[in-house]
């Protein structure tokens, strides 16, 4: 035989063992998914445990949908809900101080747009990927905000930051880091720590009383 013909041979049977383990996958999903009527498909695995997708990110099921809308419409923002929610309580509590602190109310004005101009917020990025992605524990019609910060947490303990988003298809869902001209790595870090810092300094004024 000569070495055409070997290639062929090898190639024709790496094709067949990849259909036969992708045709064994999708049984596995299908049984961890009985009821699920949307198409589901393997996406990537971190320390053993085998994360999934819906083939179409725009057809989500309604609650994990909505979901998706949320989380994304924060990222956008580079604020959460619940820091919004924290800067607007700190905002009142000064404003109904009997002195009122200008100093202090154009300090947390000044830390809105120190979040404005950040490119993203990495937490925020991986809040999204958990809604997008799940695993066989989870119900791939709802979104439970609980367990996902666990996930979340898991995912960094296991991978790093940049091994994480690069990865496919996640990288496939935030495109734009892949074309980024700093290290991930470092952002990621100074994100970190200045996510830190400004919750840190409401706290500090949520915390005083009236």
């Amino acid at each position: 035989m000569d070495l055409r013909s070997k290639l062929k041979l090898f190639f024709s049977y790496r094709a067949f063992r990849s259909a036969r383990w992708n045709a064994m996958r999708d049984r596995a999903i299908k049984k961890h998914f009985p009821d699920q009527k949307h198409v589901i498909e393997f996406a990537f695995d971190i320390a053993g445990v085998e994360y999934y997708r819906f083939n179409d990110v725009f057809s989500l099921p309604f609650e994990r949908g909505l979901m998706a809308i949320a989380i994304y419409e924060e990222t956008r923002m580079k604020c959460s809900r619940e820091y919004l929610l924290q800067h607007t309580d700190a905002v009142d509590k000064l404003l109904h101080e009997n002195s009122i602190d200008v100093f202090k109310i154009n300090q947390l004005n000044e830390q809105m747009k120190e979040r404005l101009s950040m490119s993203f917020d990495v937490d925020l990025l991986y809040k999204l990927a958990s809604v997008v992605f799940f695993d066989k524990r989870e119900n791939p019609c709802l979104y439970d905000a609980d367990y996902n910060l666990k996930k979340i947490d898991f995912w960094k303990q296991h991978k790093g930051v940049k091994d994480f988003f690069l990865q496919k298809p996640v990288s496939e869902l935030i495109p734009f880091l892949q074309n980024s001209d700093f290290d991930l790595e470092i952002y990621s870090d100074l994100n970190t720590k200045l996510n830190q810092l400004h919750s840190e300094r409401l706290q500090v004024l949520n915390s005083k009383k009236q």
